[in-house]
């Protein structure tokens, strides 16, 4: 009888091979590996080399199974993913993250398990003078203790966050309804659902941070720049789009 995994790590990509490395190296010189686990990846079509880097860190982790799309299903493919996790909980990865604090899925498990109130936690971010992390201000934020932890409830992104399968299936229909895009992302749709839903609250794991490489900077440093100018343009950003070109016409 085969053990249902204990974590199902999804992910997303589509054309970020360079953030993709540094985010897998990462990822598993940080895990705690103190559970079973399984990562579910989706390929949304990219064409810059990441398959063949994909293809090779399945060959090492066993646990890793991917997915690979001929065309960019954008981020509705999350819904696969999700459909196929078979994790007791689930953590969404972005491909951005290129820096994990250690042991970073027990913090997130052990987050949960202390705060039974909460059903949607994400790591917390690095902020320095190229990001923001994506991170709203921390006037947003009240810090709540829960045993060992420390969340800091409020707006909550998705750059490495947790939920529970089992509250997940309960608003599982309703997220399948949703479409989603840049304006109406994943993150945003499934902390809404859980709290309006199930009354469960959402916040960020203080203090143990891991560095999300959002914004211009990044994106130029790591060769995305062209990429990024496209996805907020063809998302209807248009000052996401106007950031993005002015650090293109500058550098």
């Amino acid at each position: 009888m085969k053990i249902k995994p204990v974590i199902s790590f999804v992910m997303l990509t589509w054309n970020r091979k360079a953030f993709v490395e540094l985010c897998m190296k990462s990822f598993f010189e940080n895990l705690s590996y103190k559970y079973k686990f399984e990562f579910l990846i989706v390929d949304n079509g990219s064409n810059d080399g990441s398959v063949s880097l994909l293809k090779e860190y399945a060959k090492k982790e066993n646990q890793i199974k991917i997915t690979f799309c001929k065309r960019n299903k954008g981020l509705n493919a999350y819904k696969y993913l999700l459909f196929k996790s078979k994790g007791e909980y689930i953590i969404i990865v972005d491909d951005d993250v290129i820096e994990f604090p250690p042991n970073f899925d027990y913090e997130l498990v052990n987050c949960l398990l202390n705060a039974r109130d909460f059903g949607y936690i994400a790591l917390d971010v690095v902020q320095n003078e190229y990001t923001n992390g994506a991170k709203p201000s921390e006037s947003f934020y009240v810090d709540i203790q829960k045993r060992n932890v420390t969340i800091s409830e409020g707006p909550t992104g998705g750059w490495c966050t947790i939920f529970r399968r089992k509250d997940f299936k309960k608003i599982s229909w309703k997220f399948y309804l949703k479409r989603l895009n840049m304006k109406n992302g994943e993150d945003g749709v499934l902390s809404n659902l859980l709290k309006t839903k199930l009354s469960l609250k959402s916040g960020l794991l203080k203090g143990i941070k891991c560095l999300h490489a959002s914004g211009a900077y990044y994106s130029e440093k790591f060769g995305h720049l062209e990429r990024d100018i496209k996805k907020y343009t063809d998302a209807g950003l248009s000052d996401h789009a106007a950031n993005y070109q002015s650090k293109k016409n500058n550098s």
